[in-house]
């Protein structure tokens, strides 16, 4: 797998590929018919790989999209008309998704990302009005500036960042926050959640081996809090396996999990099927 995953931007390739498959389903839970045009050829090679964290991740991607795409869509419902997607990757949301044609969907992600995507999808019309920046958001300076220009030309900003945090320190997320915290339009942010419940499974030898060049960093020893200290109020939780169940979606736990739940009880069972998922906070 890392002969693949050469960086973290390489990931967006994967996470393109499982909506992809997903859109082929005949019980597909969405479509995104412009995920295979995003990956192309790299489709053949994601398919050789073969892990334990294959599994999980395509049903993972499968789970978050569901979520974030309704999360999106409570909010534009409620006049909310700004998103900015950080480290967007290979998103198609402005292009797949039935958004009011005011919002305005503003990407931020390395200049090579936003070209990539530029050119496969040139000949297609996005459903909003679009915005594509390449910046190095490493560069703190760079991205300050940045908040700077949009939070002064944009009011009530819903901040997304799918699947970014994980690969950042404690250190780099701290700095994020405090980089929004400075720009009151900065109001919602959807982020991931992994209950440190969590962390022994995603620091397995095996795993880390598999993802040596896009591995995870960010494990804060108390997740809800970490976003609470820092100025951030918890609206909404959703979380991948009650999604899961909710949508008739099989969840791929083993099998053992599911006779201890009838033996010991749904309370037993909750803790574990809130491991992960995705949160939206709201300034203080």
């Amino acid at each position: 797998m890392s002969e693949f995953i050469k960086n973290v931007s390489d990931t967006s390739f994967w996470v393109a590929h499982y909506r992809a498959l997903e859109s082929q389903r005949p019980d597909a839970l969405f479509d995104d018919p412009f995920a295979q045009i995003l990956v192309g050829d790299s489709a053949a090679k994601i398919e050789k790989l073969n892990s334990e964290a294959i599994k999980w991740t395509q049903w993972t991607v499968v789970m978050r999209t569901l979520i974030i795409d309704q999360m999106i869509a409570d909010l534009s419902a409620r006049g909310v008309t700004t998103f900015l997607n950080i480290g967007a990757g290979l998103d198609s949301r402005p292009y797949r998704m039935n958004l009011n044609s005011e919002i305005n969907w503003i990407e931020l992600d390395f200049p090579e990302v936003i070209e990539h995507k530029t050119k496969h999808l040139q000949g297609f019309n996005p459903k909003c009005k679009l915005e594509r920046i390449g910046i190095d958001l490493s560069n703190r300076d760079l991205r300050l500036a940045q908040f700077n220009e949009l939070s002064a030309k944009h009011s009530k900003i819903v901040v997304l960042t799918e699947g970014v945090l994980p690969y950042l320190t404690q250190e780099q997320v701290s700095e994020l926050s405090e980089d929004l915290a400075r720009h009151p339009n900065f109001k919602y942010w959807i982020c991931e959640y992994i209950s440190p419940k969590a962390y022994r499974h995603l620091q397995n030898p095996k795993r880390m081996k598999d993802l040596k060049n896009a591995p995870f960093q960010f494990y804060p020893e108390d997740w809800l809090g970490f976003f609470e200290q820092r100025g951030w109020n918890l609206v909404e939780s959703k979380f991948y396996t009650e999604i899961s169940e909710k949508v008739g979606r099989a969840t791929p736990i083993p099998k053992f999990f599911k006779v201890l739940e009838f033996i010991l009880g749904k309370k037993w069972a909750q803790p574990f099927k809130r491991m992960s998922g995705y949160l939206l906070w709201e300034r203080n």
